[in-house]
């Protein structure tokens, strides 16, 4: 394992205008057989003032705020190319409608650095573990090589490590155990054939855990689940499950999927999600957050031609009072009619 100090690994303050984003549209959405309403909204505005659009890498819940990691262009210094260059951004609320607050940048060895997952790790030890301000654990291919970036941004740390831990990171979950020995770090690796999932120790170094399973081509978004929040979304599930993201590339799809994992590896379920590119469609989910107060799941789209958070907020079902309200309206108007 080597560290990096400030003179190689540059996180920097990001000044400019931060755009809200701009509602697009919202579709009605089975998924997991409960009925959600998906809204839209285009963010190829947002943190312009590293670049013209944001596409959404990596994303995760904290403590009411949805982080959210945009990708780097080509290896082209912090702060210039066609993307936001591995810009983080911060939405208050999960309000994909105002405008985020810009933490920084990830960069090293002068490029930037597109973040392919983030994370938080909160269990208070282990890498990542913070005592106030969350640390953001990120996952990156570091620019093509088979040593991988493992960074924790944290505006008053330098705590950045470089590790070859998986030969191609395309997101990343932190996985609490019953107790800290237990804790994990879930990643989503396309480097191997076929494309699996595979635990890491939280500690550096990071060690292969046992308990990994195949995934299929085009797995790429990933968040972690705990059993309130997997059984919110599936209520057959009784423990704590992983949600990932297929896209429709090689794994002989004609549509984006989300699929629940058991850590076992059983996949508990899955659902179909419209794809394709304009209104109402997912062109590349390449990242998922679930914020458990809101029961509201959030898909970032990367694809360049849509560059989109979609928030799925579950519908209520009809309460038997309103349908008593209902059913007495409904006789009254018979009775006028007759």
């Amino acid at each position: 394992m080597q560290r990096f100090d400030l003179a190689v690994v540059a996180l920097c303050a990001m000044a400019g205008t931060a755009h809200a984003g701009a509602f697009h549209t919202s579709i009605t959405q089975s998924i997991f057989g409960i009925p959600y309403r998906i809204d839209f909204y285009r963010v190829a505005g947002d943190l312009a003032g590293s670049g013209p659009r944001l596409e959404p890498e990596g994303m995760t819940w904290y403590d009411g705020v949805l982080y959210v990691t945009g990708d780097a262009g080509a290896a082209a210094p912090p702060g210039s190319g066609s993307e936001t260059n591995g810009y983080v951004a911060a939405y208050a609320g999960g309000n994909i409608a105002a405008a985020p607050t810009a933490l920084g940048q990830y960069a090293t060895g002068g490029r930037a650095i597109g973040a392919e997952g983030v994370t938080v790790n909160t269990r208070g030890s282990g890498f990542g573990a913070f005592t106030a301000a969350p640390v953001l654990v990120v996952g990156d291919s570091a620019g093509g090589s088979v040593g991988r970036i493992l960074a924790a941004l944290d505006t008053g740390s330098t705590a950045v490590v470089s590790e070859p831990f998986s030969p191609n990171v395309d997101d990343i979950a932190f996985v609490p155990g019953a107790v800290a020995a237990d804790d994990r770090f879930a990643i989503i690796d396309d480097g191997t054939s076929p494309t699996s999932l595979r635990f890491y120790s939280t500690g550096a170094p990071f060690a292969l855990l046992p308990g990994g399973f195949d995934l299929v081509p085009g797995a790429k978004g990933l968040t972690y689940l705990p059993p309130s929040q997997s059984s919110t979304l599936f209520p057959a599930a009784t423990s704590g499950a992983l949600l990932v993201a297929i896209k429709p590339d090689g794994a002989g799809l004609s549509q984006h999927e989300l699929r629940l994992y058991g850590l076992d590896g059983a996949l508990l379920t899955s659902s179909v999600l419209p794809t394709g590119v304009g209104s109402g469609l997912f062109g590349n989910i390449e990242a998922l957050a679930f914020d458990p107060v809101g029961n509201r799941l959030f898909l970032g789209d990367e694809s360049s031609l849509n560059s989109q958070i979609a928030v799925a907020t579950r519908i209520p079902e009809p309460t038997s009072v309103a349908l008593l309200v209902l059913a007495a309206s409904s006789l009254a108007a018979r009775r006028r009619g007759r």
